[in-house]
């Protein structure tokens, strides 16, 4: 899918040279003459990412350096795509950390975190949350302990079970602790659409994790992805300072005859 180039609207004079340039910003969306020819690569866009995202990334970049011709479109475009990817190797390196915390076998799981998420799918999904997120979210001995002191035989609907483990989970959490509010099976406020929003963000983040073993350590990442972007600004800069020498160049030479 070919995206599209939205640059910002900008108010300009008459006199303004940029009028004449073709990515400048209008009223309408517009792509780029390098994009309608086909003169660059397509961005790489994961499962799950947004492309409008990209193209905000780009338009910003047009706006900041009012590329003019094929050269300044090329090197704007590539400094657009290694922000892009650095925006990438970031939220790689959250997935990594959000499911660390969600995990009951690694080091760093969050307790608190995996007893709200477990919790919130009980409120969800009575009927199957138990048998297909318990062990997903919470370590052996919680399970144990829900199982011993809340059996399923002793309620007469999954409803009814899934409310008093909801509980059980609440009397041990804090009412401070983040998430919270969302296992208030009454509330359909704000703070329960946005931590549902966190969970499906958690779970877009894990299934495309495997995507990221072909790139390097996050740091080693966006170091090297900052040294291209100074190497392409550099270019850019010394392009556009070719092009106002020629400019004056030829101007002077037109005075003098």
């Amino acid at each position: 899918m070919r995206t599209q180039n939205h640059s910002i609207p900008l108010p300009l004079k008459p006199n303004d040279r940029r009028l004449n340039s073709p990515v400048v910003g209008r009223r309408r969306p517009k792509r780029s003459n390098a994009q309608t020819h086909g003169a660059f690569a397509e961005p790489l866009i994961l499962p799950g990412e947004d492309p409008r995202e990209f193209e905000v990334i780009h338009a910003a970049l047009i706006e900041e350096w009012f590329p003019s011709g094929l050269s300044e479109q090329r090197l704007v475009f590539g400094m657009a795509d290694a922000e892009w990817r650095k925006l990438r190797s970031r939220r790689f390196a959250e997935a990594r950390a959000i499911a660390n915390s969600l995990d009951p076998k690694h080091p760093a799981f969050d307790k608190a975190r995996g007893l709200i998420t477990f919790g919130y799918f009980m409120c969800r999904e009575p009927e199957t949350a138990f048998a297909q997120h318990a062990s997903a979210y919470l370590r052996p001995d919680k399970i144990r302990h829900l199982n011993e002191k809340l059996p399923r035989q002793n309620f007469a609907s999954a409803a009814d079970w899934a409310e008093a483990v909801v509980d059980e989970i609440q009397s041990g959490l804090q009412a401070g602790t983040p998430g919270f509010a969302v296992l208030d099976r009454d509330r359909l406020d704000p703070a329960t659409e946005a931590f549902r929003s966190e969970i499906m963000k958690m779970h877009s983040f894990v299934t495309t994790i495997h995507m990221r073993e072909f790139l390097d350590d996050d740091l080693e990442q966006q170091e090297r992805l900052d040294a291209r972007i100074a190497r392409l600004r550099k270019e850019l800069v010394e392009i556009k300072t070719t092009k106002q020498v020629l400019r004056r160049t030829s101007k002077d030479d037109t005075t003098d005859q």
